[in-house]
């Protein structure tokens, strides 16, 4: 048992770590930073190995219901780090994760014919759901992980605050003509 203990503490040693800086953005630097904004559902999660093996990635494709910046097509595969392939699972924490169904508004960035990834990784996602209440479509900022002597998260937090969607198109439009 002993010898079994510590060759796997060995290959664990051997294996690279990774992680995720991500660089907290205001809403203005979100759109501008964007080449294209786009409210859909997720139609397809695939999990894929990073070209040197090393790694997984997801790619995410999504059925685009309207674009509120840019055009990507009718639908658009967006890669965010993690995922599952092979029987294998890549957890990045601080990374976006995604469900077949899942109604979002994506900041997308990239350049050439590579495939998009989110603008600011977990920022640039915003999850879409029905307001129990009035039956209207809103829009939920996500939660950024700050150090707690940067920021506080304070419950009903107005900036967190679902936002109908119509408000929040108006708000990524004003962002835009600021800039």
């Amino acid at each position: 048992m002993r010898k079994v203990m510590i060759v796997a503490l060995l290959s664990l040693a051997g294996s690279p770590l990774a992680a995720l800086t991500v660089k907290p953005m205001t809403f203005t630097e979100l759109v501008t930073q964007s080449v294209a904004i786009v409210h859909g559902r997720v139609v397809d999660v695939r999990g894929q190995w990073t070209a040197d093996r090393r790694a997984i990635d997801s790619v995410i494709t999504v059925e685009a219901i309207a674009y509120l910046k840019g055009q990507l097509g009718d639908r658009v595969s967006v890669r965010v780090p993690g995922g599952e392939a092979g029987g294998y699972v890549n957890v990045i924490p601080g990374a976006p994760r995604f469900s077949t169904g899942d109604e979002v508004v994506l900041f997308l960035t990239g350049s050439g014919p590579s495939i998009p990834v989110v603008t600011g990784t977990t920022q640039g996602v915003f999850r879409v759901s029905r307001d129990a209440r009035s039956g209207g479509v809103v829009v939920t900022p996500p939660v950024i992980e700050t150090p707690a002597s940067a920021q506080r998260l304070v419950r009903g937090e107005p900036t967190r605050r679902p936002l109908p969607l119509p408000a929040f198109a108006a708000a990524v439009q004003t962002a835009q003509e600021a800039h």
